[in-house]
C-alpha cells in the first residue's frame, strides 16, 4: 500500500507475519517515475517473510535544482529521517544505496545496512556511462536514454536488443527526462567510503559480477562488513538471482539478531 507521509512518495509493505517489530527503510534508485518500490520486490518479500516491515521512499522526490550534489540530497533526507521512526535496517539500491551510505553518520551505530549495487565511490568509467544516459535525457531523447539505461543494467555480454525490446518512456516524458538527468548526475564525483568504513553495525553490499555500472571496485567496507559478488549478474542481482540474494539478506538479519 502507499502512504504519502511525510510529504514524499512512500510505499509501506507490512510483514507477512505478525511476529516482530523490525523496520527497514529503503532508498530507491533512479527511475523515470515512482514505481512504489517495484524495483526492490524480491528483497522486500524476503524482508517481509522475516517479519520486517518495509518502507520504500522515492529518493528523487527531494532532488531539484537546489540539490546538485549527493551531499546536498543526503542532507535533505537526513532532516526527514526522524519522521520514519526507528530504523533497524537501512537499505538502498544504486543511487539509493549511495544516499543510504552518506546517511550512515546520522543513524544509530547498530543499524544494519543492506545495499544492492549501491556505490560508495565512482570512477571515470562509471561516470562516463551515467553521463551519457543523463545527456540523452537532458536533450529530450528520453526513449534513447531509457534504452541505453536498460542495456547498461544487463550483465556485460548480453546481446543488444532490437528497438522493439527497449522500454518505452513511462509517465510524463519531460518529468522522466528530468529525473534521469538529475538523478544520474548525482553519482558523479562521489566518495562516501570513510562514512561506510566507520559504521560499526553490520553491512552487506551485493553487486553483480558482470555489472556494466556499479561493480566491486565501487564499494567500500570495514573488516566486519560483507561485500558479495553475484557471479554472472548485472546491475540487478536481486532480480536476476533472487534466491541467492534472499539467502544473503537472511544472513544479514541473523547477524543483526532479527531472525
Amino acid at each position: 500500500m502507499t502512504d504519502t507521509r511525510p510529504a514524499v512518495p512512500t510505499a509501506v509493505y507490512p510483514p507477512s507475519t505478525a511476529v516482530g517489530t523490525a523496520h527497514a527503510l529503503v532508498f530507491a534508485p533512479v527511475t523515470p517515475h515512482w514505481d512504489e518500490g517495484a524495483f526492490f520486490t524480491p528483497v522486500v518479500r524476503s524482508l517481509n517473510r522475516a517479519g520486517v516491515r518495509v518502507t520504500v521512499v522515492d529518493t528523487l522526490a527531494l532532488c531539484d535544482a537546489t540539490t546538485p550534489t549527493l551531499a546536498r540530497l543526503a542532507a535533505r533526507w537526513r532532516d526527514l529521517l526522524p519522521a520514519f521512526g526507528p530504523v533497524d535496517v537501512l537499505c538502498g539500491n544504486a543511487l539509493g544505496g549511495a544516499v543510504a551510505q552518506a546517511l550512515l553518520p546520522h543513524v544509530d551505530p547498530a543499524t544494519a545496512v543492506l545495499l544492492v549495487s549501491g556505490p560508495a565511490r565512482t570512477d571515470a568509467v562509471l561516470e562516463r556511462r551515467l553521463t551519457e544516459i543523463a545527456d540523452l535525457a537532458a536533450a529530450g531523447r528520453t526513449e534513447a536514454a531509457l534504452g541505453l539505461l536498460h542495456r547498461r543494467v544487463q550483465p556485460a555480454g548480453t546481446p543488444t536488443p532490437g528497438p522493439a525490446a527497449a522500454p518505452a518512456p513511462a509517465g510524463d516524458g519531460p518529468q522522466a527526462a528530468r529525473r534521469l538527468s538529475r538523478g544520474l548526475r548525482l553519482l558523479c564525483g562521489i566518495d562516501v567510503s570513510a562514512a561506510v568504513r566507520a559504521h560499526p553495525g553490520p553491512l552487506l553490499q551485493v553487486v553483480g559480477g558482470r555489472s556494466q555500472l556499479v561493480a566491486l571496485r565501487h564499494t567500500a567496507a570495514a573488516p566486519h562488513h560483507r561485500v558479495h559478488v553475484v557471479a554472472g549478474a548485472g546491475m540487478r542481482p536481486h532480480a536476476e538471482q533472487p534466491a541467492a540474494v534472499s539467502a544473503l539478506v537472511a544472513a544479514l538479519l541473523r547477524q543483526k539478531g532479527l531472525i
